[in-house]
């Protein structure tokens, strides 16, 4: 079935900046490419669950990702649980077990997922082994940024932050992110620890309140990056776009300079289409790194 086209979908004109940027640099200098890609699809379906079913077509996929230009991949604990960042770790590493320099990797923790289900745990001790758990899935002993994947609504969030602070400062983490939160989570972090990224579901195909679009701009004034989960309009636990992709992320992208776009797919062709539309904004061809 062809996707119906992005306008029909949301009649509402979202508000763009004058300026495109295609990098955002976080408050510490660091600076990446606006085009990421989320890996999450790369998992055992239904439900993200167990390892991905096309093992070497994921490694490959990674690969040809990075080959054009992608450097920021979005990755989880819970995508899994565990396969997805060892996914990463096979396709992006060398044989002397090093990533390149410049990539970026971002992952999350705070959410169990195992056979009896889905919940979520972001008392200090989980997000700490959570974050042990993924550096040794990643093969690293450094992540570029990890979020809290999403607040369990027992555990206070700063106590959660000032686990990662924690791990920020023993050099586990260079930066802090949280996930699926609004303004008033987001300033409690902030007086706990400096917070480089907030991610949030955001799609042109869902219609934003007032509120989305609002904090999206505080976000920008903070010189905090934006990564919108579901940019394409997916259901998180099913794969497939509701609206046209490239026409989503192109929305995206002109939105405001600190929107990062990760979207993901399990199709190199789709990753190309998609990749091609940042090329587009740099005035590359679609193949190109």
């Amino acid at each position: 079935m062809e996707r119906p086209s992005l306008h029909l979908i949301n009649r509402k004109e979202l508000k763009m900046t004058d300026a495109f940027k295609t990098q955002f640099t976080f408050a510490d200098g660091r600076s990446i490419r606006r085009m990421g890609y989320g890996a999450m699809r790369l998992t055992g379906q239904p439900g993200n669950f167990g390892p991905y079913e096309d093992w070497k077509g994921g490694i490959k996929l990674l690969r040809r990702a990075y080959d054009l230009g992608v450097r920021h991949f979005d990755t989880a604990r819970a995508y899994g649980p565990g396969f997805n960042e060892s996914l990463i770790r096979e396709a992006l590493q060398d044989e002397g077990g090093d990533y390149p320099q410049d990539l970026f990797l971002a992952s999350k923790g705070g959410v169990e997922k195992d056979n009896s289900g889905i919940r979520r745990d972001t008392r200090p001790e989980t997000m700490t082994r959570h974050l042990d758990e993924s550096l040794k899935n990643l093969g690293t002993e450094r992540i570029d940024l990890y979020y809290v994947h999403a607040p369990d609504g027992v555990t206070p969030l700063r106590e959660s932050v000032a686990a990662l602070e924690d791990a920020r400062r023993a050099g586990k983490i260079d930066r802090i992110g949280i996930s699926n939160v609004n303004r008033p989570q987001i300033e409690e972090a902030m007086s706990v620890a400096p917070i480089a990224a907030v991610q949030n579901r955001y799609s042109p195909a869902d219609g934003q309140s007032l509120l989305d679009e609002e904090l999206i701009d505080w976000l920008n004034q903070e010189s905090i990056a934006f990564v919108p989960h579901g940019p394409l309009g997916a259901n998180p636990m099913r794969p497939g776009a509701s609206v046209d992709p490239q026409s989503a992320i192109h929305t995206l992208l002109q939105r405001a300079p600190n929107v990062l776009v990760i979207p993901g797919t399990t199709s190199i062709a789709h990753l190309e289409e998609n990749v091609g539309v940042m090329h587009s904004f740099e005035g590359r061809k679609p193949t190109d790194a």
